[in-house]
């Protein structure tokens, strides 16, 4: 009997922010793997790729990243992703003065509606520290910085239940997220055509994608396809942010879709949130 992967369980499992992906997820090991998106080792056998985005990187044949691949999650990041195996409390791990740099703004007015407790150090560098805090499921962000005269408060950002983690596109070009093309006919395993809907992610005064958008990068490992989409940034320069609209395309595959699952978008099928300690 044939298999048939449809589009409603594509969705279904994006939306359910399941890792439908690798179905491994990093470890405490993660140092030991191989090494940067930029390595010259070998590929994954059997993985297919068009496109030269430099977006995505796919598993390798254990299901696993490199540890030092940089990811994002909710907009915040970019941080390694040997980073999860690190999490550990600030009360523990505060470098000096982390601490107090985010006291004024908790105390202020705004930082009344944020965790006052529970934060974790998701990863530092001697410029930069990024916090994080799980409170009844949902992810929050914080930011500190340190320009040579201490550490200073930077910006807060809210993740949500769930945030699965990210390629990070260069900053040269914008994001377009996409989904399958709900109002079209399931995929089969000789589908070499997938209908999608793109949008663009940063502000474009609300603005069609139209020439601006480049060609799609797109991975075939055994048993996923990755695709991502970018677009040229535009030409003007005043933006508002009432929505961009969405648009139809259809991404030829470089071979049959066979038994193979659709990724959604640029995740990698690992949440954050699995990986941090909260209430």
């Amino acid at each position: 009997m044939r298999k048939v992967v449809t589009l409603a369980t594509v969705l279904a499992l994006a939306a359910c922010g399941e890792s439908i992906g690798s179905g491994s997820t990093p470890s405490t090991s993660l140092g030991n793997k191989a090494t940067a998106r930029s390595s010259t080792s070998a590929p994954q056998t059997g993985v297919i790729s068009v496109g030269d985005l430099g977006v995505i990187v796919p598993p390798d044949k254990a299901g696993e990243y490199p540890p030092d691949l940089i990811v994002t999650c909710g907009g915040s990041g970019p941080f390694p992703l040997s980073a999860l195996a690190g999490i550990e409390p600030l009360d523990q791990v505060d470098p000096g003065g982390v601490t107090e740099a985010i006291e004024p703004f908790l105390d202020g007015e705004e930082g009344q509606y944020w965790p006052q407790e529970g934060w974790h150090v998701l990863h530092q560098t001697d410029e930069e520290v990024l916090l994080v805090v799980k409170v009844e499921g949902s992810l929050s962000f914080m930011t500190v910085s340190n320009d040579g005269s201490g550490w200073r408060w930077a910006g807060s950002s809210g993740g949500g239940d769930h945030c699965s983690l990210e390629f990070v596109y260069p900053e040269s070009i914008n994001a377009v997220r996409w989904i399958p093309d709900p109002a079209s006919p399931p995929l089969t395993e000789e589908s070499s055509e997938i209908p999608v809907v793109l949008n663009e992610v940063p502000c474009v005064d609300g603005r069609e994608i139209g020439d601006r958008l480049l060609p799609p990068e797109i991975v075939m490992t055994q048993s996923q396809v990755f695709m991502a989409f970018a677009a040229e940034m535009p030409p003007w320069t005043a933006f508002s942010c009432p929505g961009n609209p969405d648009t139809p395309y259809l991404a030829e595959l470089p071979a049959p879709l066979g038994d193979r699952i659709l990724m959604p978008g640029v995740e990698l099928g690992i949440d954050l949130a699995e990986y941090v300690q909260g209430t």
